[in-house]
C-alpha cells in the first residue's frame, strides 16, 4: 500500500512538472521609450524697445541696439495703438514672434518682422529703456499715489507723505496678486488692461490700493525680463577642409536679436557672409534664421544648444555641416582679422634657453587636459603627456603646451591651451610633432610662430614655419611652408623625452 501511494505521488509530480514545462514563458516587459517633448521652434520672445508709428506701419528698435524690425499689426494691435499719434515714438514692452519679411516693400527692406501677441506696457513719455522695475510698481491719479515693492518692503508715496511698510502677507487669491502690510495697507493687482490718461500710457495690469480705510484705483507694471545676455555674444571655430587649409566660422549673436554668420575659406581667401535674426528657445538653446545672403532673401533655420562653453548645432548633417558638426566657442572680444600676415607687430626679445618638458602633476595642466577630453567626448585611457608653461602671445600669462603620446612615424601631438581669465582654454592641436621644436622671433596676430622639423609619415623632411591664423596654430605642419633661410630662431627650444622610453604622466 505504501508503495502504491509513493508511485501515485511520483506520477502526480511528473504530471505537474510536465504541465509546468509546457506553460509558455512570460513575455519580457516592453521597453518604455522616453516621451520626446517637441521643441517649440517659434516661442514668444520678450521684447522691449522703441516703436515708431507711421502711416505705412510700425517699426521696432530694441533697447540693446539700433537694428530695426518691421511690425505686423493686427486690427486689435491697431486699436491698442490708436491712442498714440502717427509718427510718434513710444516705449513698448511686448511678447512677440519673429518671422521672415515678405518680398514686397516696405517690409522687404528689413531684416525680419515681429508679430505681437501681447502688449505689456506702452508709454509715450518717461525713462523708457533706462528704467528697470525691481518687483512691482503701481500708481494712480486723483489723488496721486505710488507704491514700489522692493526687498519685502512696500514703499508708499502720496500727496500727504511717504511710508515704508514691511510686507506681512502676500499671495494669490482668485486670480488677484496681493500684498499686505499689517491691517492698514492692502494692495491687489489683476491682469486687466489699464489706461493712464494723464501719462498717456497703457498697462497690462490694474491695481487697487486700500490704505487707512480709503480705496485708490490705478495701474501696475511688473518686471520685464529678456534673459538674452547668456546666449548673445561672438562665437568662432576653425574646421578642417579637404584642402587642409581649413575654414573659419564666425557667428555674431547680437543683443538686439540680429545675427551674422561668416565662413572664411583660408586657402582661397574667400569670405561668405549671411545675415539674419535669432531668439532664445529657453535658457540653453536658441534658434537662428539666416534671411539675407548676398542681398537676396533666403530662409535657413538652425537650432543650437548652449552648454555654458560651446554652442552646438543640432542635426549638423541636415545643415550640410558633416558628421563633425558645428561646435563654436564663445569668444571674449571681437574677431581677430584674418590675413594679417603682412601686419608688423612689436618684436619680442628672448634669452636663449632649452625648456625641458615636465611630467610632474600640475592641477592646471590636468584640469585643462581633462576638459579637452570631455569636450571632445574622448576616453582618457591612460593617455600620457608632458608639458611646458610659456607665454606665447606676450600678454604676461603662460599658456599650457602639452606633448601627448598620440604618436606615429611622423611624430606625436601638441595641444595648446590659452591662458584666459583664471583658467586655460583649448586653443589648437598640431600633429606630426617631433622633439625638439623651436620658438621663432617672428609672430602673427601677436602670437609667436613655431618652427618644427618634419620627417616620417610620408612627409618631405624639412623645417616648417607654423603661424597663428587668428584662431589656432595649423593642424598639420607638413602642409605648411618651409621656414625662410636663415631661420628666425629665437633661441628658445622645447625639448621632451621619448614616450617609448617611459617618459610622460598618465592621465586617469
Amino acid at each position: 500500500m505504501r508503495l502504491v501511494k509513493t508511485l501515485s505521488l511520483a506520477i502526480f509530480s511528473c504530471i505537474t512538472l510536465l504541465g509546468c514545462s509546457q506553460t509558455p514563458p512570460p513575455e519580457p516587459p516592453k521597453k518604455v521609450e522616453p516621451v520626446k517633448v517637441p521643441v517649440k521652434l517659434n516661442p514668444l520672445t520678450p521684447l522691449k524697445g522703441n516703436l515708431t508709428l507711421s502711416a505705412p506701419g510700425a517699426i521696432f528698435t530694441p533697447c540693446q541696439g539700433d537694428k530695426q524690425y518691421w511690425v505686423e499689426l493686427s486690427s486689435t494691435d491697431k486699436q491698442v495703438l490708436g491712442r498714440f499719434a502717427n509718427n510718434a515714438s513710444i516705449y513698448v514692452e511686448l511678447m512677440g514672434r519673429f518671422a521672415n519679411v515678405g518680398k514686397q516693400a516696405p517690409q522687404a527692406d528689413y531684416l525680419a518682422k515681429i508679430t505681437p501677441d501681447e502688449w505689456q506696457y506702452l508709454a509715450s513719455e518717461g525713462p523708457g529703456c533706462k528704467l528697470d522695475i525691481a518687483e512691482l510698481s503701481a500708481w494712480g491719479n486723483e489723488p496721486g499715489w505710488r507704491i514700489d515693492i522692493e526687498d519685502n518692503k512696500l514703499l508708499l508715496s502720496t500727496l500727504s507723505g511717504a511710508a515704508n511698510k514691511t510686507i506681512t502677507r502676500s499671495g494669490i487669491d482668485k486670480g488677484l496678486h496681493y500684498w499686505q502690510a499689517g491691517s492698514e495697507l492692502y494692495l491687489s493687482v489683476s491682469k486687466h488692461q489699464c489706461l493712464d490718461t494723464m501719462a498717456d500710457s497703457v498697462y497690462s495690469y490694474s491695481a487697487e490700493l486700500t490704505y487707512k480705510g480709503k480705496i485708490y484705483q490705478g495701474c501696475a507694471r511688473r518686471p520685464f525680463q529678456q534673459n538674452v545676455e547668456q546666449l548673445a555674444g561672438y562665437y568662432k571655430v576653425k574646421l578642417p577642409t579637404a584642402s587642409g587649409s581649413g575654414r573659419v566660422v564666425d557667428l555674431s549673436l547680437n543683443a538686439d536679436f540680429s545675427a551674422e554668420l561668416q565662413n572664411t575659406y583660408l586657402e582661397e581667401e574667400k569670405t561668405f557672409s549671411e545675415k539674419g535674426y535669432w531668439y532664445p528657445l529657453n535658457d540653453s538653446s536658441l534658434a537662428l534664421t539666416l534671411s539675407q545672403s548676398n542681398h537676396q532673401q533666403v530662409k535657413s533655420d538652425m537650432i543650437f544648444d548652449w552648454d555654458g562653453r560651446l554652442l552646438r548645432l543640432r542635426n549638423p548633417e541636415s545643415q550640410q555641416q558633416g558628421s563633425a558638426g558645428l561646435n563654436m566657442m564663445k569668444m571674449d572680444g571681437p574677431a581677430v582679422a584674418l590675413g594679417t600676415s603682412k601686419k608688423v607687430y612689436h618684436q619680442r626679445t628672448f634669452e636663449p634657453a632649452t625648456l625641458m618638458a615636465s611630467s610632474d602633476y600640475d592641477p592646471e595642466v590636468e584640469a585643462a587636459l581633462k576638459q579637452y577630453f570631455k569636450l571632445h567626448r574622448t576616453e582618457l585611457n591612460g593617455t600620457k603627456y608632458q608639458w611646458w608653461k610659456f607665454d606665447l602671445n606676450g600678454d604676461g600669462k603662460d599658456e599650457i603646451i602639452t606633448f601627448v603620446d598620440w604618436c606615429g612615424s611622423g611624430g606625436c601631438s601638441l595641444l595648446i591651451f590659452e591662458a584666459k581669465d583664471n583658467n586655460h582654454r583649448f586653443l589648437s592641436k598640431t600633429t606630426l610633432v617631433h622633439s625638439p621644436f623651436f620658438l621663432a622671433t617672428s609672430s602673427n596676430a601677436r602670437w609667436q610662430d613655431l618652427l618644427l622639423e618634419v620627417s616620417g609619415g610620408g612627409a618631405t623632411p624639412g623645417l616648417r614655419l607654423l603661424r597663428f591664423d587668428g584662431l589656432s596654430y595649423p593642424l598639420n605642419p607638413s602642409m605648411q611652408p618651409e621656414a625662410p633661410q636663415p631661420a628666425p630662431v629665437s633661441g628658445i627650444t622645447f625639448h621632451a623625452e621619448a614616450f617609448s622610453k617611459g617618459a610622460g604622466r598618465a592621465l586617469n
